[in-house]
């Protein structure tokens, strides 16, 4: 009986906006992302498929070439979740998305110019 009057204290507490605010992780997004490099992806082959699923078994979207950038969000055992950073040399627009066998992707290096 005492827990439900804290948590029923704790929720009228929100609800009138007294309450300190709490901080929350999103875990599974940052599982996801943990170990992704933050500048980028250089495409490491030519003619990559960008597929619309994790494997072989899903189609293509187009191909990628050697240069293409790309942004990583997620992996999927050796499968890379991507969205183009800019339009791809065979035309594939910015901001597409779709999923890149690991083996085709190397991390871009970061730089910063002052």
């Amino acid at each position: 009986m005492r827990r439900l009057m804290i948590c029923g204290a704790a929720v009228a507490a929100l609800l009138a906006g007294t309450a300190p605010a709490l901080a929350t992780v999103d875990t599974a997004a940052a599982r996801t992302t943990a170990g992704l490099n933050s500048c980028g992806y250089d495409v490491a082959g030519s003619n990559v498929n960008l597929r619309s699923g994790p494997g072989t078994s899903h189609a293509s979207l187009g191909h990628l070439s050697r240069g293409d950038l790309v942004d990583v969000d997620r992996k999927t055992g050796g499968w890379y979740r991507v969205t183009l950073s800019e339009r791809s040399r065979s035309g594939i627009r910015a901001g597409t998305v779709g999923w890149v066998s690991e083996r085709y992707l190397t991390p871009s290096v970061c730089t910063q110019i002052d």
